[in-house]
């Protein structure tokens, strides 16, 4: 596997999860994340994909636990789709918050087992 593939698969999951495509029980996911994030004001939403941190989803709309399962179960799939071996992502996690000039913002970050890390603007 190269790691150089890890940062575009990151950044097209991401897209996908708060994208336009995801829709679940009438309403687009991002519209929650960003309603949490400016609820947080400042404090970043975090949604752990690897490894799974149960104690997040807590803090979440039901909407988006549910999209949660599904894109968790879609991630395997997705990753060999380019290439990348989830044995060799050691972290993988969005970031959802809303800067001092009230803009929301969206990263991905990852860390390969070689401890490098990786942060990406997805979307802004």
């Amino acid at each position: 596997m190269k790691y150089k593939l890890i940062k575009s698969m990151a950044h097209n999951f991401t897209h996908s999860f708060v994208g336009g495509c995801n829709y679940v029980d009438g309403t687009f996911i991002i519209e929650d994340l960003y309603t949490l994030a400016r609820l947080n004001r400042g404090k970043p939403v975090q949604i752990s994909w690897i490894p799974v941190q149960t104690e997040e989803l807590f803090r979440l709309t039901p909407r988006i636990r549910k999209s949660i399962g599904h894109y968790r179960e879609w991630l395997p799939k997705h990753a060999a789709s380019h290439n990348v071996t989830l044995e060799c992502v050691k972290e993988f996690y969005l970031q959802v918050y809303m800067a001092k000039n009230h803009q929301v913002y969206v990263k991905a970050i990852t860390v390969d087992d070689r401890g490098k890390r990786l942060e990406q603007y997805v979307y802004a």
